[in-house]
Parts: structure tokens; C-alpha cells; sequence
């Protein structure tokens, strides 16, 4: 599908800029680079994929297969700043245009589980954990 070709795009594209030490998620409609999280933080980049991504030029419909992908930088020490998504981070996938989250298992924090669960589902978000590599 779109949304698992975006997925495997997202993760190779955060394992190719993790030695530069940049972000810890990226947002993609299909194959198609939206955001790059920076020092800004996921919120910050989600506003920012949403003005560049939901409408295009302001007509139209939301890109198709837009996802989140969101992981530690390979290397980094997993006992200190793992990225982490809770429920205003679905919110925020949501206005950003985003059909799904994808997470590395055991690499990012999920805040409330319940809560965070219960915005996905009423929202229609999908959330996906993923492990080994791209």
C-alpha cells in the first residue's frame, strides 16, 4: 500500500540523516518528503507538514498516504531523550493530514497508551510499530 511504502521511506530516510544528528520523526505523503523534524520538535514539524501538505495551493484534497514515522537516531543512547507521541501528538497527525503513525517498537515512548489509543481510533489513525531494518 501507499501508507507502508511511506513507512519504509520515512525509516530509511531518519537512518540516512541520524549521523548529522537531525530529528527524530519525518513526516511523507506516499514517497513525497513533507517535514523533517529539526530542533523545533514533532508538534512544530506536524504544523509545519500541514501547511504543506493537507491542501495543496490550498485546493484539493489531503495528500494521499501521509504518515508519521518516528524513531531514535541510530546509535543514539536509548536511555536518554527516546522521541515519544501521546495523544496531542495524534491530534496534531490528524490536522497534518496523516492516516497513520508508525513507531519503532521498543524505540519511542507512548504516553497513556490508553488515551493515546483512544484519540487513534476516534480520529481513524493507524498506529504501527516496526523494528529491525528498513
Amino acid at each position: 500500500s501507499e501508507a507502508a511504502a511511506a513507512i519504509r521511506t520515512g525509516r530509511g530516510v531518519l537512518d540516512a540523516l541520524s549521523p548529522y544528528d537531525l530529528g527524530q520523526a519525518v513526516v511523507l505523503a506516499g514517497d513525497r518528503i513533507l517535514a523533517v523534524e529539526g530542533p523545533e520538535g514533532t508538534d512544530r514539524m506536524l504544523a509545519r507538514a500541514r501547511a504543506l501538505g493537507r491542501r495543496p495551493f490550498g485546493f484539493g484534497r489531503a495528500m494521499p498516504a501521509t504518515v508519521l514515522v518516528k524513531a531514535p537516531k541510530v546509535g543514539q543512547d536509548r536511555r536518554i531523550d527516546l522521541p515519544a507521541v501521546g495523544p496531542r501528538t495524534v491530534r496534531n497527525a490528524a490536522r497534518a493530514g496523516c492516516v497513520g503513525l508508525a513507531l519503532e517498537a521498543g524505540g519511542t515512548l507512548v504516553i497513556d497508551r490508553t488515551a493515546t489509543a483512544a484519540e487513534a481510533d476516534r480520529l481513524g489513525l493507524f498506529v504501527v510499530g516496526y523494528g529491525g531494518a528498513p
